[in-house]
């Protein structure tokens, strides 16, 4: 009976664990560089709070109900800590592969930089936890009867490890990545499930075309050492403070990209579209994504210098 049972879990994690060999994909890729590369903690000398949320193949129907498409989110903050000459960040990230199947992460990253004349060179790594949860009341077999079909939530935990590199320069800005390099496993009964690690290149160059427009080619290259995943895409950005483009999925979708800077740049919005060309016949023919990002100033740590007048101190 428990080979049984173990057997069915392993097929239940397999039937989406493809979905699960890669870092969920972001058509803003830009704006997610913090998720995607550790080194990129604090880069923005400001202290930022954002949400990214995806749906991928939107409205695409499961065998049995709706909402069986894929839906990916992440909440993260980081900032720069002088003191440690570098920045320090926090996400948590929920993919939800399926009604039955989600995998939760939450990692600690800390980035190292260097100013080098105009350039800044960070190193990054990033320490977590992953859950593989299977949430066996959600599963419909054919046979309601059956006794080894699980109906209660399985929670399966593993350590993860990232690093990183990003170069980033007035007018260009590259980062190389690897994530899930502890090759996180999940053990079901006799049986194991294993990650590969990912690899994350992505990289943009901004080009002045006036003094008030920007064209900035960019692209993401990401592969697991089994599939890779290519973007190339090209943003248009207005006064520094409004954007818009186009981004190419090899294989998969053409992307519109719009957003804009608010609220005295406090906050940044952003929303994509996916047009899926490929593999229609399997796949919903659109995916949704939507970020928000919070700026405000760091926190500064130590005694306050104290500036001395004949009426009054500071």
């Amino acid at each position: 009976m428990l080979k049984k049972y173990s057997k069915i879990l392993m097929l239940m994690f397999l039937c989406t664990y493809a979905s699960a060999q890669t870092t969920p994909q972001f058509t803003q890729y830009l704006f997610n560089k913090f998720y995607l590369n550790p080194a990129a903690a604090g880069l923005g000398n400001q202290t930022q709070i954002q949400a990214s949320l995806r749906s991928q193949y939107t409205g695409y129907l499961a065998d049995f109900d709706q909402g069986g498409n894929n839906t990916i989110s992440v909440f993260s903050a980081d900032m720069p800590i002088q003191k440690l000459k570098g920045g320090l960040g926090v996400y948590f990230s929920n993919n939800q592969f399926s009604k039955i199947e989600s995998k939760q992460e939450i990692s600690l990253n800390y980035s190292f930089y260097k100013k080098i004349n105009s350039n800044v060179i960070s190193a990054g790594v990033g320490l977590g936890i992953n859950n593989l949860r299977l949430l066996g009341e959600n599963y419909k077999p054919r046979d309601d009867e059956d006794p080894i079909i699980p109906n209660s939530n399985i929670n399966l935990k593993a350590l993860n490890f990232s690093t990183g590199i990003f170069l980033q320069n007035p007018s260009y800005q590259v980062g190389l990545s690897a994530k899930n390099l502890l090759k996180p496993s999940y053990k079901i009964g006799e049986g194991t499930i294993e990650e590969n690690p990912t690899i994350i290149l992505t990289g943009k160059y901004d080009l002045g075309i006036t003094y008030n427009l920007d064209i900035s080619p960019m692209f993401l290259i990401k592969s697991n050492l089994v599939n890779y995943n290519t973007e190339l895409g090209v943003l248009a950005t207005y006064n520094q403070k409004y954007w818009g483009g186009v981004n190419y999925r090899w294989q998969d979708a053409i992307s519109l990209l719009v957003g804009g800077n608010l609220l005295k740049n406090t906050v940044k919005l952003g929303y994509s579209i996916d047009f899926v060309n490929f593999g229609t016949e399997a796949k919903s023919t659109t995916s949704h994504e939507i970020f928000l990002r919070y700026l405000l100033a760091s926190p500064k740590f130590g005694k306050k210098t104290i500036i001395k007048t004949p009426r009054y101190n500071f």
